[in-house]
């Protein structure tokens, strides 16, 4: 069902707030295979994902459809800051403020996936009107919605031109990073990779792999995914509840649905005596494994050094698999410079209004970079 109308100039927005009420002219306008299909996009609906709800726009210029956008509204809680990152009284301040504003942040994007687009324009409009179709979607549901915040992410690279020159009260944040491994072809197994490490990482790797020679690692399918959701959800808390900040949280069922529906997202389970101790799930593409959300026990960690190991068993996964290219996310800049992986710089965009929040993201940036910037001087390879 359509909520809201409104023209500007040339152009009239069209607002719907579940994937079910989108009219057919929004297939019609996509693409084979792209992820807005409405197909697609009720998958991150019936994943229930907690504090998240959904806004789609249609665009129309000249009476007929020309763009789609998809956005995530999350509703703001104190629990998505890490109290570590803020002084006690700041962060006391910031639990009052989320519970008497309730701010909500605009996700133009998806908060737990880089792999997709989430708008989408016909390639014969101009790219400054594709540029402008997104600026009025994203202006019109961040005012029908209320938001405190937009947060632009995974952007395209050629719209992102357009907001650094047109949109100034835009921040882009410089230390939105991306760790990519690059996968010469002359490594065909682990080996391989150890004679490329210089000394001292050779040491480490072997000294790290070796604490996990009770641990057996085995590849789950979707009906293993789901029968072990449960455990699978408390591994990755685990990690997440430990990050300086954590922009929504996942539900249970949001790994099991994907892998029902999407056969190139794999997980593999680690288990010490017959307990998952930790997991790994990834993207098997054809060139690239692109490492998604992994989780384990921290108080079985530094026995078993459970994340270094996922690392470099993720490193292992994609060179038996023939991948030319490892994308190991962005956290840990540093753990994962550990590896040899460099770095590739996202467009991200972030408008936030109110100053008490640009306050507290700044300072989780600054937090951050003081924490990662050893990471630019590791370089383990030959």
């Amino acid at each position: 069902m359509t909520i809201c109308n409104r023209k500007s100039e040339d152009i009239i927005i069209e607002s719907y707030y579940s994937a079910d009420s989108l009219p057919e002219a929004w297939d019609l306008l996509l693409p084979a295979g792209h992820f807005l299909k409405k197909q697609s996009i009720l998958l991150s609906e019936q994943s229930q994902l907690p504090d998240v709800s959904f806004v789609y726009c249609l665009v129309y210029k000249d009476g007929q459809p020309q763009a789609a956008a998809y956005f995530q509204l999350l509703n703001v809680k104190a629990q998505h800051l890490n109290p570590e990152v803020l002084k006690r009284w700041q962060y006391a301040a910031w639990r009052v403020f989320v519970n008497i504003a309730r701010p909500k942040l605009l996700v133009a994007g998806h908060l737990f996936r880089h792999d997709v687009c989430s708008y989408y324009c016909k390639t014969e409009v101009a790219s400054f009107d594709t540029y402008r179709l997104y600026r009025a979607a994203i202006d019109k549901t961040l005012k029908d919605n209320c938001a405190s915040a937009v947060l632009i992410k995974d952007m395209r690279a050629d719209l992102a031109t357009y907001f650094q020159h047109y949109a100034p009260h835009y921040m882009m944040l410089r230390n939105d990073i991306s760790m990519e491994l690059s996968l010469p072809v002359e490594w065909q197994k682990m080996a391989d990779y150890e004679k490329a490490l210089k000394h001292k990482y050779a040491q480490r790797y072997r000294k790290i792999r070796n604490a996990m020679h009770a641990v057996t690692v085995k590849e789950l399918s979707p009906g293993e995914v789901a029968q072990n959701k449960d455990r699978i959800y408390t591994l990755y808390k685990e990690v997440c509840e430990r990050q300086p900040a954590r922009i929504g949280l996942l539900s249970p069922e949001f790994i099991p649905i994907l892998c029902k529906h999407h056969p190139e997202l794999k997980v593999w389970g680690m288990y010490e005596d017959e307990k998952m101790v930790g997991f790994l799930s990834a993207w098997v593409k054809t060139e690239v494994f692109d490492m998604f959300y992994i989780g384990f026990d921290y108080h079985r960690n530094n026995a078993l050094q459970l994340y270094f190991n996922i690392l470099f068993l993720t490193i292992e996964l994609a060179i038996v698999s023939g991948k030319s290219k490892l994308v190991l996310g962005r956290t840990a800049l540093d753990a994962k410079a550990r590896l040899g992986a460099k770095p590739r710089y996202l467009d991200t965009f972030v408008y936030i209004r109110n100053r008490f929040i640009r306050n507290a993201i700044q300072q989780f940036q600054n937090n951050t970079a003081q924490q990662e910037g050893a990471w630019e001087q590791r370089h383990p390879l030959k």
